[in-house]
């Protein structure tokens, strides 16, 4: 009966809209400190300037928008980082900037050959850019796989022009509920890799596969941490907005499995522990401040 009813509502473009279009105001009324501190108390702590408690509501184009208010899109040049096979790209194409290129540490050559986009396999950390090369770069589900995040976020730095922009939206963190892209909850905090790898291959679930074991066994994760992506961040970017996205999920394991949450806190911070993602607006620093900064880490 309730499947049915999905179903139905699925096809019903009118109420899809609807309930849509209520997103914002649920994220609004979520991200009032009144809600955010009863539900997640560890918050009064956290840094940023918008909080979610879902991904829902924050669609490409709501994330556009918001980077409109920073770039005028038609007349920039745009690096997309991460492209994979070339998906995302079309959302940029739309925009018609000024030039688009996009690259990821995977090539996929068939697929990036229909795209308008200039794109080729690149290492993140090593971009065969020249400096101050594009006014946006943009990455989306890139930096919770990176192996090296301070050289990543420098290379981003270097090849953004001066007073450009960098968006980053990425997640899930490591430390996360299914942090490891994997459907299970914190089993991937008990384990080292090799045993979570045999872990995963024991379960044969395709998905896990494909992203789990994919990225464990490429060594692309990123085990940093929230505090930890800001406080790089900050070496070479003023922080224009950031988004902190806590995940359902693990409320819901802190108050279903008290004695398992227990043990977890015992090793790791709650922020860390219930933060799923991310997203930033970075605008880069002059490079002589980036050189100051660079210098007091």
């Amino acid at each position: 009966m309730l499947g049915r009813l999905k179903s139905e509502l699925k096809q019903n473009r009118h109420v899809v809209g609807a309930v849509r279009s209520a997103y914002p105001a649920l994220n609004w009324l979520r991200g009032q400190k009144a809600y955010y501190l009863r539900a997640a108390p560890y918050l009064s702590d956290a840094y940023f300037d918008e909080v979610c408690f879902s991904n829902r509501g924050n669609d490409p184009a709501t994330l556009l928008k918001r980077t409109r208010q920073y770039v005028p899109l038609e007349a920039s040049d745009v690096l997309v980082l991460g492209c994979g096979r070339g998906e995302e790209l079309k959302l940029w194409e739309q925009q018609s900037p000024r030039s688009l290129v996009g690259c990821d540490y995977f090539g996929h050559p068939i697929d990036w050959a229909r795209r308008e986009a200039d794109v080729a396999a690149m290492d993140v950390g090593a971009l065969a850019f020249a400096d101050n090369s594009f006014d946006l770069v943009s990455s989306t589900a890139l930096l919770e796989h990176v192996r090296d995040l301070e050289a990543c976020v420098a290379e981003m730095a270097r090849v953004t022009r001066p007073g450009g922009m960098v968006f980053a939206n990425f997640g899930p963190l490591y430390r996360g509920y299914g942090g490891a892209h994997f459907l299970g909850s914190y089993e991937h905090l008990w384990m080292d890799d090799a045993q979570f790898d045999a872990y995963l291959e024991a379960r044969n679930i395709p998905y896990e596969r494909e992203e789990a074991l994919h990225w464990l066994r490429n060594d692309m994760f990123s085990r940093a941490t929230y505090d930890e992506y800001l406080a790089v961040f900050r070496r070479y970017f003023d922080l224009s907005h950031v988004t902190l996205t806590v995940s359902p999920e693990a409320l819901h394991f802190k108050r279903e499995q008290p004695q398992v949450w227990a043990s977890l806190r015992e090793r790791y911070s709650e922020q860390d522990l219930c933060t799923f993602a991310m997203r930033a607006w970075l605008r880069v620093k002059p490079k002589a401040a980036v050189l100051t900064e660079r210098r007091a880490a």
